[in-house]
């Protein structure tokens, strides 16, 4: 049918371009939070980039129900405010008719968000966990950022280079650290680290330098200048990182729940199948909101039932965190699950299509008894 087709391709053309709009939002703003936490020293300035492809990999099945969801809404909406929609009502094509191209779209969306939230997030989900693991477990020299202090884990060295070139040579460089009961300061103007051929160990080789060392009006307080000085770069241990119930595969998931679900850690893999298979239902549930938010006419302003339907998103979002959370603690039995919230958002949703459908208001007020 010419109307399906027409549908299909502007519906999906538009939660395309709404899913890249977001896509990139989301992007800047992962951007701008790891670049900060770089620039503090918190992490590599290396795996910026590496987390920043992994975090998106994770948000996907999040922004594709929201594009699709949005996607419906401008759509229905440009085809009422054009008079589409009350042409099609005089040729008998109605509301209701749109319900099969929506579902059939969004059966689309829903595989790829399925996908998304049993296979990449929890995928996405550990490699940032490794990530962030091989990070904080980094050599000091790989801890070093051009223009910062940074302070050691395990040996308290705090390391300064003022500059820090292509090939890892290093300029205007100070460390200050404590060994054996004293205060030890070098400061030298070059280095390059180093590995020793025959132990394996790393160092920094420092370039004309000062070594200060002790306290400063003390017998023992002494300054040494060198031409050379080997700075023993100490070597970390680097064990793998815990996986979090969120990062573990689908399979391995339902492995735990069977085994546990008699038990109390059960109730933390029951509420994660919950949460994984949420968003896929969420998407259809959204859907009918759209359609029955997508009513607009020339009097109305243009952003008024976009502002609604993003109020209904979040209402519809964050009782799904509450719910998740209720369902970790076991305030509701753990056979619930998520399916009261995605209920009775969709009984709302229906009731309100019904409405629509018959051209009534969604909300019918009582009518006020006039005075006597």
């Amino acid at each position: 049918m010419i109307i399906n087709r027409a549908f299909y391709r502007e519906a999906a053309m538009t939660s395309l371009a709404i899913g890249l709009v977001l896509l990139v939002v989301m992007v800047l703003m992962s951007m701008t939070l790891l670049l900060g936490r770089a620039v503090r020293g918190d992490q590599s300035e290396a795996v910026v980039f590496i987390l920043l492809g992994f975090q998106t990999l994770a948000k996907l099945d999040v922004l594709l129900p929201l594009a699709f969801y949005l996607g419906i809404l401008l759509t229905l909406s440009r085809w009422y405010r054009d008079s589409e929609m009350t042409v099609l009502a005089a040729c008998g094509v109605g509301l209701m008719h749109f319900m099969r191209p929506v579902m059939m779209l969004g059966l689309i969306f829903g595989a790829l968000t399925l996908v998304g939230a049993f296979y990449f997030t929890p995928l996405a989900t550990r490699q940032i966990e490794n990530v962030k693991s091989e990070s904080s477990h980094r050599s000091e020299l790989g801890a070093i950022s051009p223009g910062v202090f940074t302070e050691a884990q395990g040996t308290g060295r705090i390391v300064y280079a003022e500059k820090i070139e292509e090939n890892g040579n290093l300029q205007g460089i100070f460390v200050s650290s404590l060994e054996e009961g004293k205060q030890g300061v070098l400061v030298a103007k070059s280095g390059h680290p180093y590995t020793d051929s025959k132990t394996g160990d790393k160092f920094i080789a420092l370039h004309d330098g000062t070594l200060y060392e002790g306290e400063p009006g003390e017998a023992g307080y002494r300054i040494l200048e060198y031409n050379v000085y080997n700075l023993r770069i100490e070597p970390k241990k680097f064990g793998e990182a815990p996986v979090p119930t969120a990062g573990l595969p689908t399979h391995e998931l339902l492995r735990q729940y069977v085994s546990a679900r008699f038990r109390d850690e059960g109730r933390l893999f029951n509420a994660e199948l919950h949460w994984r298979l949420g968003k896929t239902i969420a998407l259809f549930v959204l859907a009918l909101y759209a359609v029955v938010l997508a009513y607009t006419d020339v009097r109305r302003g243009r952003m008024s039932n976009l502002f609604v339907a993003i109020v209904v998103y979040f209402v519809y979002s964050n009782l799904l965190g509450i719910a998740e959370t209720m369902l970790q603690n076991e305030r509701v039995p753990r056979a619930a699950g998520l399916w009261w919230v995605h209920g009775g958002m969709a009984l709302v949703a229906l009731y309100f299509l019904r409405q629509r459908a018959h051209d009534r208001p969604l909300i019918s007020l009582p009518a006020r008894v006039g005075r006597r």
